[in-house]
This record gives structure tokens, C-alpha cells and sequence, in this order.
């Protein structure tokens, strides 16, 4: 395979932007592993708070979605225990 110069220099661009992608997607882990530890939470927790507030602004009614699911967990949840205590 003939590669020309200007085939050359696309490559060479997108090569140039992933690694660019990295060094910015690794600045963004730091970054939240930093806001984690001031807030005192798991980076995971804040990496899931931030998904539900991008979710939130793509489309709307994600938070009111999760926080359905929520309380119908902690129904069940609640509900169990009280099946239990029922049955004693």
C-alpha cells in the first residue's frame, strides 16, 4: 500500500488527536478523583452523579426515572422486612 503525503498527514492528525483524548480523558480521571476526595465520596459515585446530570440535561426526567426506581427499591426493600417481621 502507497501512502501519500496528504494520506500521511491524516494519519498522523488522528494519531496526534487520540493521543490527545488520552491525556485529556486521564486529566479528567484525576480531576475527579480530586473532587471525590474533597467531597469525601468514591470517584465512582461522583462518576455517576455526573452521568445522571449529562443524561439529565440530553434528554430530561433521567433523575425522576432513577429516583422512582429508588423508591420502589427501598419499597421492596422495606417490604421485605416487614413480610419478616409479620411472620414472627
Amino acid at each position: 500500500m502507497q501512502i501519500d503525503t496528504k494520506s500521511r498527514k491524516a494519519i498522523e492528525d488522528v494519531i496526534n488527536r487520540r493521543a490527545a483524548i488520552a491525556s485529556m480523558q486521564e486529566q479528567l480521571k484525576e480531576d475527579v478523583k480530586a473532587i471525590a476526595e474533597y467531597l469525601d465520596i468514591k470517584p465512582a459515585k461522583l462518576n455517576k452523579i455526573i452521568s445522571l446530570v449529562e443524561k439529565e440535561r440530553e434528554s430530561g426526567d433521567v433523575v425522576e426515572e432513577e429516583r422512582d426506581t429508588l423508591d420502589t427499591a427501598a419499597d421492596l426493600a422495606g417490604s421485605g422486612e416487614s413480610k419478616q417481621d409479620e411472620n414472627d
